[in-house]
């Protein structure tokens, strides 16, 4: 008799355990990752942070997303999109980060391309580089977050001078972003990584299609040159000026 109550006793416990354990993750313990920021040429940017991940209660970890308070003066998060399943989650993994100095100069290497490319389709010549109006493109870039017009944030207009140009702006995330093909932003490709000519594309493409006057002002057939500067913060939000020069 008590040899059947002792056998009844370690059935119910087991039960009990098997049940639990199939509503809790068979008792999964929660796991820990340490996450290194660094360049993308591996220079170490500040130190490691450790994040636990809930014992089976989670499906998907961004370590972009969830450092987003890790961002670095001077640099933009290239690993941006990358995801990990609590199983297959490293204990150890990298975030790495873009100077902003690099991505400003690649993202306007492409976006000159594309509207040069633009230009020829419709039977124009190409916009041409011209070193002073590159400058005057970068300071537009970086007043631009100080006063997001055509009027500078000393009240002249970007034309004060006369010197017969015209400018075109675009922001990051767009102030189109309503419509949502056209906004300017930037992109990550399929690897989770930035994607500069996507980026830059954005930008092109809002300009090329917002409304007729930013189109014609890039079609125009009287300027022989033209610059474009962005301007980029750590989160990832910028500022884009374009000039046209006679």
């Amino acid at each position: 008799m008590k040899i059947s109550r002792y056998i009844f006793y370690i059935l119910a416990t087991a039960c009990f355990c098997l049940i639990v354990g199939s509503q809790f993750g068979n008792f999964a313990s929660a796991k820990t990752v340490t996450v290194h920021y660094v360049s993308t040429t591996g220079k170490v940017l500040k130190s490691p942070k450790k994040i636990t991940l809930p014992a089976g209660g989670l499906t998907i970890f961004n370590p972009a997303e969830a450092t987003h308070s890790q961002y670095i003066k001077g640099y933009v998060p290239y690993d941006g999109t990358k995801t990990f399943s609590f199983n297959n989650c490293p204990s150890s993994l990298k975030v790495r980060y873009s100077k902003i100095s690099t991505v400003q100069k690649k993202v306007a290497k492409y976006y000159m391309s594309q509207i040069n490319s633009y230009r020829v389709k419709q039977g124009l010549s190409k916009l041409k580089h011209n070193a002073s109006l590159q400058k005057q493109a970068t300071v537009r870039a970086n007043e631009l977050w100080i006063k997001t017009s055509h009027t500078r944030p000393d009240g002249t207009s970007y034309n004060s001078y006369n010197s017969g140009y015209a400018e075109v702006m675009a922001v990051f995330p767009s102030c189109f972003s309503y419509v949502q093909s056209l906004g300017a932003k930037i992109v990550y490709n399929s690897k989770g990584t930035i994607d500069y000519k996507k980026t830059a594309k954005t930008a092109s493409n809002e300009l090329l299609t917002i409304d007729a006057q930013h189109r014609d002002t890039e079609l125009n057939t009287w300027s022989k040159y033209s610059d474009v500067a962005f301007s980029f913060k750590p989160d990832g939000s910028g500022m884009m000026a374009q000039l046209f020069k006679l």
